[in-house]
Protein backbone atom coordinates (compact mmCIF):
# COMPACT_ATOMS: atom_id res chain seq x y z
CA UNK A 1 0.00 0.00 0.00
CA UNK A 2 2.84 2.40 0.88
CA UNK A 3 4.40 1.80 -2.55
CA UNK A 4 1.10 2.54 -4.26
CA UNK A 5 0.74 5.85 -2.42
CA UNK A 6 4.32 6.77 -3.25
CA UNK A 7 3.76 5.97 -6.91
CA UNK A 8 0.56 7.99 -7.03
CA UNK A 9 2.30 10.91 -5.31
CA UNK A 10 5.21 10.85 -7.76
CA UNK A 11 2.86 10.71 -10.74
CA UNK A 12 0.81 13.62 -9.39
CA UNK A 13 3.91 15.67 -8.68
CA UNK A 14 5.35 14.97 -12.12
CA UNK A 15 2.06 16.01 -13.69
CA UNK A 16 1.95 19.24 -11.69
CA UNK A 17 5.50 20.12 -12.77
CA UNK A 18 4.60 19.58 -16.42
CA UNK A 19 1.63 21.90 -16.06
CA UNK A 20 3.82 24.58 -14.47
CA UNK A 21 6.45 24.21 -17.19
CA UNK A 22 3.86 24.88 -19.87
CA UNK A 23 2.57 27.93 -17.98
CA UNK A 24 5.99 29.68 -17.91
CA UNK A 25 7.17 30.76 -21.33
CA UNK A 26 10.42 32.54 -20.46
CA UNK A 27 13.59 30.72 -19.41
CA UNK A 28 16.90 31.57 -17.78
CA UNK A 29 19.35 32.30 -20.60
CA UNK A 30 22.63 32.65 -18.69
CA UNK A 31 23.66 31.65 -15.18
CA UNK A 32 25.54 34.26 -13.14
CA UNK A 33 27.17 32.21 -10.42
CA UNK A 34 30.53 33.99 -10.19
CA UNK A 35 31.10 36.97 -7.87
CA UNK A 36 29.37 40.11 -9.13
CA UNK A 37 32.28 42.26 -10.35
CA UNK A 38 31.06 45.73 -9.22
CA UNK A 39 30.43 44.62 -5.63
CA UNK A 40 33.74 42.72 -5.55
CA UNK A 41 35.52 45.89 -6.61
CA UNK A 42 33.71 47.79 -3.87
CA UNK A 43 34.69 45.25 -1.19
CA UNK A 44 38.32 45.17 -2.35
CA UNK A 45 38.51 48.96 -2.19
CA UNK A 46 37.68 48.87 1.52
CA UNK A 47 40.51 46.54 2.51
CA UNK A 48 44.15 46.78 3.46
CA UNK A 49 45.92 43.70 2.08
CA UNK A 50 48.15 43.64 5.18
CA UNK A 51 45.15 43.17 7.48
CA UNK A 52 43.93 39.87 8.88
CA UNK A 53 41.27 38.94 6.32
CA UNK A 54 39.47 35.63 6.82
CA UNK A 55 37.20 33.85 4.37
CA UNK A 56 34.60 31.34 5.51
CA UNK A 57 33.75 28.70 2.91
CA UNK A 58 36.00 29.70 -0.02
CA UNK A 59 34.45 27.25 -2.48
CA UNK A 60 35.58 27.35 -6.11
CA UNK A 61 36.68 30.99 -6.12
CA UNK A 62 38.64 31.91 -2.97
CA UNK A 63 38.61 35.59 -2.06
CA UNK A 64 41.81 37.05 -3.46
CA UNK A 65 42.75 39.15 -0.41
CA UNK A 66 42.00 36.52 2.23
CA UNK A 67 45.01 35.71 4.40
CA UNK A 68 43.35 32.78 6.23
CA UNK A 69 40.48 30.45 5.44
CA UNK A 70 37.87 28.43 7.32
CA UNK A 71 36.39 25.39 5.61
CA UNK A 72 34.98 21.95 6.33
CA UNK A 73 37.81 20.23 4.47
CA UNK A 74 41.20 20.91 2.92
CA UNK A 75 41.15 21.89 -0.74
CA UNK A 76 43.91 21.80 -3.38
CA UNK A 77 42.90 25.37 -4.27
CA UNK A 78 44.20 26.50 -0.88
CA UNK A 79 47.53 24.71 -0.98
CA UNK A 80 50.10 26.72 0.92
CA UNK A 81 47.42 28.82 2.65
CA UNK A 82 46.48 28.76 6.33
CA UNK A 83 43.22 26.82 6.60
CA UNK A 84 41.21 26.06 9.73
CA UNK A 85 39.17 22.88 9.18
CA UNK A 86 36.08 22.88 11.37
CA UNK A 87 32.30 22.62 11.62
CA UNK A 88 31.10 26.22 11.64
CA UNK A 89 27.59 25.11 12.64
CA UNK A 90 28.71 24.21 16.15
CA UNK A 91 32.29 25.28 16.82
CA UNK A 92 33.72 28.61 17.93
CA UNK A 93 35.67 30.42 15.24
CA UNK A 94 39.39 30.14 16.15
CA UNK A 95 39.98 33.83 16.88
CA UNK A 96 39.86 36.17 19.85
CA UNK A 97 37.13 38.80 20.10
CA UNK A 98 37.47 41.50 17.42
CA UNK A 99 40.88 40.19 16.35
CA UNK A 100 39.92 39.76 12.67
CA UNK A 101 39.96 42.93 10.59
CA UNK A 102 37.55 41.65 7.94
CA UNK A 103 35.64 38.42 7.42
CA UNK A 104 34.31 37.39 4.01
CA UNK A 105 31.49 34.86 3.71
CA UNK A 106 30.04 34.28 0.25
CA UNK A 107 27.34 31.69 -0.57
CA UNK A 108 27.63 29.79 2.70
CA UNK A 109 24.87 30.79 5.13
CA UNK A 110 22.03 29.60 2.90
CA UNK A 111 23.56 26.10 2.89
CA UNK A 112 24.09 25.43 6.57
CA UNK A 113 21.63 24.49 9.29
CA UNK A 114 22.80 27.00 11.91
CA UNK A 115 23.42 30.39 10.24
CA UNK A 116 22.44 32.28 13.41
CA UNK A 117 25.38 30.75 15.26
CA UNK A 118 27.78 31.67 12.46
CA UNK A 119 26.48 35.26 12.36
CA UNK A 120 27.04 35.55 16.10
CA UNK A 121 30.53 34.15 15.81
CA UNK A 122 31.47 36.43 12.91
CA UNK A 123 30.22 39.39 14.94
CA UNK A 124 32.32 38.26 17.89
CA UNK A 125 35.64 37.81 16.12
CA UNK A 126 35.54 40.43 13.35
CA UNK A 127 35.48 44.21 13.18
CA UNK A 128 33.72 44.21 9.82
CA UNK A 129 32.78 41.89 6.99
CA UNK A 130 30.87 41.01 3.89
CA UNK A 131 28.13 38.42 3.47
CA UNK A 132 26.63 37.30 0.19
CA UNK A 133 23.91 34.74 -0.52
CA UNK A 134 21.63 34.02 -3.44
CA UNK A 135 18.77 36.52 -3.48
CA UNK A 136 15.13 35.54 -2.93
CA UNK A 137 14.75 36.31 -6.63
CA UNK A 138 17.19 33.50 -7.47
CA UNK A 139 15.75 31.14 -4.87
CA UNK A 140 12.23 31.54 -6.25
CA UNK A 141 13.12 31.28 -9.92
CA UNK A 142 12.97 28.01 -11.79
CA UNK A 143 16.02 26.88 -13.74
CA UNK A 144 18.80 28.73 -11.90
CA UNK A 145 20.63 25.68 -10.54
CA UNK A 146 23.19 23.60 -12.40
CA UNK A 147 21.60 21.77 -15.32
CA UNK A 148 18.65 24.21 -15.24
CA UNK A 149 16.22 21.91 -13.37
CA UNK A 150 12.63 23.07 -13.04
CA UNK A 151 12.87 23.40 -9.24
CA UNK A 152 12.70 26.80 -7.61
CA UNK A 153 16.17 28.12 -6.84
CA UNK A 154 19.05 25.97 -5.71
CA UNK A 155 17.70 22.60 -4.65
CA UNK A 156 20.07 22.12 -1.69
CA UNK A 157 19.55 25.51 -0.03
CA UNK A 158 17.76 25.88 3.29
CA UNK A 159 16.87 29.59 3.37
CA UNK A 160 15.78 32.65 1.47
CA UNK A 161 18.01 35.51 2.61
CA UNK A 162 17.59 39.25 2.14
CA UNK A 163 18.35 42.56 3.83
CA UNK A 164 15.32 44.13 5.50
CA UNK A 165 15.01 47.62 7.02
CA UNK A 166 18.31 48.69 5.55
CA UNK A 167 20.65 46.52 7.61
CA UNK A 168 18.70 43.52 8.97
CA UNK A 169 19.94 40.28 7.42
CA UNK A 170 16.81 38.14 7.27
CA UNK A 171 16.51 34.35 7.04
CA UNK A 172 13.31 32.63 5.96
CA UNK A 173 13.18 28.80 5.86
CA UNK A 174 12.79 27.50 2.32
CA UNK A 175 10.01 24.97 2.80
CA UNK A 176 9.21 22.35 0.12
CA UNK A 177 5.77 23.93 -0.36
CA UNK A 178 7.50 26.74 -2.26
CA UNK A 179 7.37 24.45 -5.31
CA UNK A 180 3.58 24.57 -5.30
CA UNK A 181 3.00 28.27 -4.61
CA UNK A 182 1.39 30.33 -7.35
CA UNK A 183 3.55 33.38 -8.03
CA UNK A 184 1.40 34.43 -10.97
CA UNK A 185 3.02 36.91 -13.35
CA UNK A 186 5.97 37.32 -10.97
CA UNK A 187 7.39 34.01 -12.22
CA UNK A 188 8.17 35.57 -15.58
CA UNK A 189 9.16 38.92 -14.05
CA UNK A 190 11.91 37.38 -11.90
CA UNK A 191 13.23 35.51 -14.94
CA UNK A 192 13.47 38.86 -16.75
CA UNK A 193 15.39 40.35 -13.83
CA UNK A 194 17.89 37.50 -13.67
CA UNK A 195 18.43 37.54 -17.42
CA UNK A 196 19.52 41.19 -17.20
CA UNK A 197 22.84 40.18 -15.61
CA UNK A 198 24.41 39.28 -12.28
CA UNK A 199 23.04 42.11 -10.13
CA UNK A 200 19.74 40.50 -9.06
CA UNK A 201 21.19 37.04 -8.46
CA UNK A 202 22.52 37.81 -4.99
CA UNK A 203 21.89 39.44 -1.64
CA UNK A 204 24.78 41.75 -0.68
CA UNK A 205 25.52 42.70 2.93
CA UNK A 206 28.43 44.80 4.19
CA UNK A 207 28.60 45.21 7.96
CA UNK A 208 30.64 46.85 10.71
CA UNK A 209 30.91 45.98 14.42
CA UNK A 210 28.10 43.40 14.37
CA UNK A 211 25.68 41.59 12.10
CA UNK A 212 22.06 42.52 12.63
CA UNK A 213 20.01 39.48 11.71
CA UNK A 214 16.64 37.88 12.25
CA UNK A 215 15.24 34.42 11.67
CA UNK A 216 11.58 34.35 10.66
CA UNK A 217 9.82 31.35 12.16
CA UNK A 218 6.62 29.55 11.28
CA UNK A 219 3.87 30.14 13.85
CA UNK A 220 5.71 33.20 15.13
CA UNK A 221 6.35 35.75 12.36
CA UNK A 222 4.20 33.93 9.77
CA UNK A 223 2.19 30.78 9.14
CA UNK A 224 3.15 28.57 6.22
CA UNK A 225 -0.45 27.65 5.45
CA UNK A 226 -1.68 31.26 5.59
CA UNK A 227 0.82 33.89 4.49
CA UNK A 228 4.10 32.23 3.49
CA UNK A 229 3.64 33.38 -0.11
CA UNK A 230 3.00 36.97 1.00
CA UNK A 231 6.21 36.99 3.05
CA UNK A 232 8.15 35.68 0.05
CA UNK A 233 6.63 38.25 -2.30
CA UNK A 234 7.59 41.03 0.10
CA UNK A 235 11.12 39.65 0.17
CA UNK A 236 11.17 39.73 -3.64
CA UNK A 237 10.11 43.38 -3.69
CA UNK A 238 12.70 44.35 -1.09
CA UNK A 239 15.39 42.47 -3.00
CA UNK A 240 14.65 44.42 -6.17
CA UNK A 241 14.97 47.71 -4.29
CA UNK A 242 18.16 46.59 -2.56
CA UNK A 243 19.71 45.55 -5.88
CA UNK A 244 18.94 48.96 -7.35
CA UNK A 245 20.65 50.59 -4.33
CA UNK A 246 23.68 48.34 -4.80
CA UNK A 247 23.91 49.36 -8.46
CA UNK A 248 23.90 53.02 -7.40
CA UNK A 249 26.57 52.54 -4.72
CA UNK A 250 28.86 50.50 -6.97
CA UNK A 251 28.39 52.90 -9.88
Amino acid sequence: MAIEYRTIYCMAYSHSLKLMQHSIHKKIINHYWDPYAPIQTKVLSLLNPESLIVEIGPGHIPFELATEFIDWQLSPRLKGKKVHVMDINTELLPYDDKSVDFIYCRHVLEDIYNPAWVCQEMSRVAKAGYIETPSPISECCRGVDGGSPFWRGYIHHRYLVWVDDGDMLTFLPKYPVIEYLDFGEEDEYIIELLNQGGLHWNTYYLWENEINFQYLQHDSEFKVQENYLEVIKEALSISVINAINVSIVTG
